[in-house]
Parts: C-alpha cells; sequence; structure tokens
C-alpha cells in the first residue's frame, strides 16, 4: 500500500529533478568573471538545506558535508550527511475498510562519494561539477497507530511498531559553486541529485533531493 504510493510520488519526481540539473547547467554556460581557487590537499566544509520528492510526498532536509582536493584539484571525494525530519502521515491500511496508518518517519541519509569539477571557463567563478555516491538511506524504529471500525462500529486504535531499517543506495547529479572574493575559499553550492535505493523498504523508489548551500575551505 505505501509502497504504490512511493512509487506513484517518486515518478512525478523525475522530470522535477532532471529539469533542475539541466538548469544549473544551462547557468553555467553564461557565466564570466573571476578565476576560481581550488588548492590540493584542502578541506572544503560546508552546509546546506534543501527539499525531496519520491520517499513519502515532498520533505525538508537539511546537512552537512566534507571534501577534499586530490593534487588535481578536480577529483574532490567527499562525506556527506542529511536529515529528513519526520513529518506526520496517515495512509489507508490495505485490504481493511475504514482504515489508516498514523505515522512520523525521519530519515538519515549518510554517504560518500566524488564531486567532479568541471572548469569550463577558467575565468569564471562559477565551476560545475558532477557527483556520485554510495551510501544508506536509515530511519530508526518508530511508532505508529493504526485505526480501524471495531465491532459494533466502535472506532478502534492500536499501537504498532514499524522496524528500522538502513537502506543501500545509490545517487548522481550535478551542481555548481559560485566562489566569493579573489581567494576562492569560500562561496555558496547548489546541487540536484537521483537517489536510487537497490534493497529495503525504498527499493522501488526513485528520490529526487535538491539543496543549496554554503562552503569554505581549510587550507
Amino acid at each position: 500500500m505505501i509502497g504504490r504510493v512511493r512509487r506513484r510520488d517518486s515518478l512525478k519526481s523525475v522530470p522535477n529533478v532532471v529539469s533542475c540539473v539541466l538548469l544549473l547547467s544551462s547557468m553555467a554556460v553564461s557565466a564570466f568573471g573571476q578565476a576560481s581557487a581550488v588548492r590540493s590537499g584542502s578541506f572544503e566544509v560546508g552546509g546546506f538545506v534543501g527539499a525531496s520528492y519520491g520517499i513519502d510526498k515532498f520533505r525538508v532536509m537539511g546537512g552537512g558535508n566534507v571534501t577534499y582536493a586530490l593534487k588535481n584539484k578536480y577529483v574532490l571525494p567527499y562525506f556527506e550527511y542529511s536529515y529528513f525530519p519526520g513529518l506526520p502521515r496517515t495512509e489507508p491500511i490495505s485490504g481493511l475498510a475504514n482504515s489508516t496508518y498514523t505515522f512520523s518517519l525521519p530519515l538519515s541519509d549518510i554517504h560518500g562519494g566524488v564531486h567532479i569539477r568541471l572548469p569550463i571557463f577558467k575565468e569564471s567563478p562559477i565551476v560545475p561539477y558532477l557527483v556520485f555516491g554510495i551510501g544508506t538511506m536509515h530511519f530508526p524504529t518508530t511508532s505508529a497507530t493504526a485505526s480501524f471500525v471495531g465491532a459494533g462500529g466502535t472506532q478502534v486504535s492500536v499501537p504498532v511498531n514499524i522496524p528500522g531499517e538502513s537502506d543501500f543506495t545509490v545517487n548522481g547529479g550535478g551542481g555548481l559553486r559560485y566562489y566569493l572574493g579573489g581567494s576562492g575559499r569560500y562561496g555558496f553550492r547548489a546541487e540536484a541529485k537521483i537517489y536510487r535505493p537497490t534493497s529495503g523498504a525504498f527499493s522501488n523508489a526513485t528520490i529526487g533531493k535538491v539543496e543549496a548551500g554554503f562552503f569554505f575551505q581549510l587550507h
């Protein structure tokens, strides 16, 4: 039941996320200005906020990541954590008339991967990049309430547990970095990605995520 809702919602999200990625890429084509600076061996730390669609409707999220610039400065391995607060949901119980589940399911996305910078314009403060990652989408064991009509037409509510789970996921997408100032040590970042869980409760879902935030480099 919940799986069917997720699959229907996730299909709606794919065109929206793809459009965001294309928009970010097109913005880079028109960018000209000051040279950006990424130092090999430097760490880049940043926070972000954003939104997702395809897990179980729209969700807000926030998190942070850290990247490390390899010697060539174009490949940046990274580690990222995102938190999706649980939002109250009510879903019908499959096969049982006049019945619903009420629950709130917080999620955590923990993964690592690489940012591949694309310095198309050497004199531009805007640098597009591709991103690929693997990790896990985790939700803890949480309580829910099942409500249905019992004997004699009485409304009955029963507490139930939703077991926690960690689902392996792969993700990919693209984004833009905008470097501020002459040093290039800090700036803004916008990114759009598609997640595809390969196992578990979300294995049939395609999840889109869009985020934006601030970053700075540690030399």
